[in-house]
């Protein structure tokens, strides 16, 4: 795991992103799309936290992902 914080204190908002060395080139050719499906999964919720965007929508906030062939990326935005 590879963790980089950098600091920029001219800008009201918080970011995290966290990027999977994971994408559609990792697929079996007979099986593709997982990377994504999984990408999409992860906003339904779960039982612990159904609504994964309410929350972060009442603050302001708001978050993204998207797949590639080389990787998965996940981020949100927050007001600091």
């Amino acid at each position: 795991m590879r963790v980089i914080v950098p600091e920029d204190f001219t800008t009201p908002m918080a970011v995290l992103n966290i990027l999977y060395d994971v994408g559609s080139k990792d697929e079996d050719e007979s099986q593709t799309g997982f990377a994504h499906l999984f990408e999409h999964l992860m906003f339904s919720g779960s039982i612990n936290i159904p609504g994964y965007d309410e929350p972060l929508q009442k603050v302001g906030g708001e978050n993204n992902a998207f797949t590639s062939p080389d990787i998965t990326n996940y981020y949100l935005i927050v007001p600091a």
